[in-house]
């Protein structure tokens, strides 16, 4: 069996743990001081971080910037909580992003496994949540990078418990579910076969779309294309013309949650036509639960699967990732 097919297996039972993690963090720290938030990541710690800013917005008093470079904003400040995560610890473009942050005295906390970040944290005395070393592929460890973040803003008096029941009532209802969402997710995958997946969604699912793409990348090898609504309708929509001979091959896919906008839902309708015209039958992903946390985490979960279905169709082996680790290999070369 592949990491990757184990991994995401195992979903529910890494939220559940990563439940366990987060109840014994003894992380008391004020929030009134704090005046933005920071999160530098990259990979499953960068799309982890924007799902957070996603499923937070409008919702918590200051703003979250996630940061996916070696650089910081300029705005980074004794009053910024900046928050460090790399799986493995030794992500080159945040261990960078930290020492920055740590020039400028931001409040730093970090998330990882082991490795550099864990070193600088023991280092100057700040606090840190280890993960556990697992054999999984990094990218399929989302429910803890997620769940350190949400318990990170829970301890800093940002948000409150309500993720907590959320998690766990996902934790149920996915389990509950699972047959069934892997047969939508076969039959899913056998659509996208040979074809480029074009998916869409109201803005705040963005990051929700753009894990997807990942997936897709990254476990099928195969390229994906995302953009959100309303923005699309004001430049990408003009492109639906050419070139013509690649039209039939373009698959759209709709993501759907309770919380897109209602005049984003009519547009969506209304570019429906426009789109089946030009290409094929669009796919509806519809997220499932009672609050934005549980839709997000059944799209994510239905999303992997259809992703490793599709890594399946492709006849690739979903856990090889050659060219990131040609990239990384040589990168070292320069140091």
């Amino acid at each position: 069996m592949s990491t990757t097919k184990k991994s995401i297996e195992g979903f529910t039972r890494q939220l559940g743990d990563a439940l366990k993690i987060g109840r014994t963090l003894d992380l008391d720290r004020p929030g009134s001081d704090i005046r933005n938030i920071v999160i530098a990541g990259m990979g499953v710690s960068g799309i982890s971080a924007n799902l957070i800013e996603s499923l937070t917005f409008g919702r918590i008093p200051i703003p979250i910037t996630v940061c996916k470079s070696y650089n910081i904003p300029q705005f980074v400040s004794p009053h910024t909580l900046f928050i460090a995560c790399s799986y493995t610890g030794t992500t080159e473009e945040t261990v960078a992003a930290l020492h920055k942050a740590l020039l400028k005295r931001a409040q730093v906390i970090a998330v990882a496994s082991a490795g550099k970040l864990l070193d600088i944290c023991k280092e100057y005395n700040l606090f840190y949540i280890q993960l556990p070393s697992l054999p999984d592929c990094p990218r399929a460890l989302l429910p803890y990078h997620m769940n350190a973040l949400l318990y990170i803003l829970y301890h800093t008096n940002l948000i409150g418990a309500a993720f907590i029941k959320e998690t766990e009532n996902a934790i149920e209802f996915l389990d509950s579910g699972e047959k069934g969402i892997q047969s939508e997710a076969e039959l899913i995958a056998k659509k996208l076969k040979g074809k480029l997946p074009v998916i869409y969604c109201d803005n705040r699912l963005h990051a929700m779309a753009l894990r997807f793409q990942q997936q897709i990348n990254e476990n099928a090898k195969q390229m994906a294309h995302i953009n959100t609504f309303p923005e699309m309708n004001h430049n990408e929509l003009a492109g639906w013309r050419f070139p013509e001979a690649i039209m039939p091959l373009l698959q759209p896919v709709y993501l759907y949650s309770d919380h897109d906008h209602e005049r984003v839902e009519k547009r969506m309708e209304i570019c429906r036509d426009i789109f089946e015209k030009k290409s094929n039958p669009i796919v509806d992903i519809i997220g499932e639960g009672a609050s934005l946390l549980e839709q997000y985490y059944y799209l994510i979960h239905l999303t992997d699967w259809i992703s490793l279905y599709l890594a399946k169709e492709n006849g690739i082996d979903p856990d090889a990732t050659d060219p990131i680790t040609m990239v990384k290999q040589e990168l070292e070369k320069f140091r």
